[in-house]
């Protein structure tokens, strides 16, 4: 008796392939997809990563990008329609073909580089803070793991460290990096009050930024120029950025 053989295992199509692999690439870098979908519509639907980034953040400056990048979307639209089609008589004629090529590269390179920091805060997650019984303990292990985090992006990203305000409590900007203090920027009432010193130690260290040039790299060369006790070293080495 004689059984029908199996067909032959098709495989899958090339688009079925495309997804395949983008989805095996999202669960291994997970934000990946906000790259994948401004370069691959060549920034078409740049303005999607953007959008997503301000749902799950909900900071203005996201929202004033994400309706940016739609606007600049909704023109390329625009200018891909009224691009007179390629052999035409028109087309040698125009320009149009060129300012939206460079556009639509202008607006994906743009796009991209804006997306590095916003992907690491919507996708990295920081690690879990120790649970302690006693709350005061607890919130000072919660402050110590934000300064963590916050020195983190002020060495990976200092751009998005100074819009966020990172070390300078004094300009409000919302964002709580645990109590750090950016003794290159931040007035001597501000660094005495952050890392708990005396006014005048504070004062002492801003004239000496300012006699530098107001640039300090480490904190070594501040406590070469300043004569300072032990402690408060201590209390600037948990507290300051520089």
């Amino acid at each position: 008796m004689s059984y029908p053989s199996r067909p032959p295992q098709q495989k899958p199509s090339a688009p079925i392939q495309a997804v395949n692999a983008l989805v095996a690439a999202e669960k291994k870098d997970p934000g990946l997809w906000y790259f994948l979908v401004t370069v691959f519509t060549a920034g078409f639907l740049a303005a999607v990563p953007f959008w997503h980034a301000y749902v799950r953040l909900r900071r203005p400056e996201l929202r004033t990008m994400a309706i940016s990048y739609t606007a600049v979307d909704l023109f390329l639209v625009l200018l891909l329609g009224i691009t007179p089609p390629s052999g035409s008589p028109e087309a040698a004629e125009s320009s149009l073909s060129a300012i939206g090529g460079f556009m639509f590269v202008a607006v994906t390179i743009a796009a991209c580089v804006q997306l590095r920091g916003i992907r690491r805060e919507v996708y990295e997650t920081p690690p879990a803070v120790p649970v302690h019984a006693d709350p005061a303990v607890a919130r000072a292990l919660a402050g110590r793991q934000r300064r963590d985090e916050a020195r983190k992006m002020w060495g990976s990203d200092p751009a998005l460290a100074r819009e966020l305000g990172v070390g300078r409590p004094d300009l409000r900007r919302g964002f709580d990096d645990g109590g750090l203090v950016d003794l290159n920027s931040a007035p001597a009432a501000v660094i005495a009050q952050v890392c708990g010193i005396e006014v005048q130690q504070a004062e002492a260290i801003v004239a000496a930024r300012q006699t530098r040039g107001g640039t300090y790299f480490n904190l070594g060369e501040l406590f070469v120029d300043v004569s300072l006790p032990p402690h408060v070293q201590q209390q600037l080495a948990d507290r300051a950025i520089v």
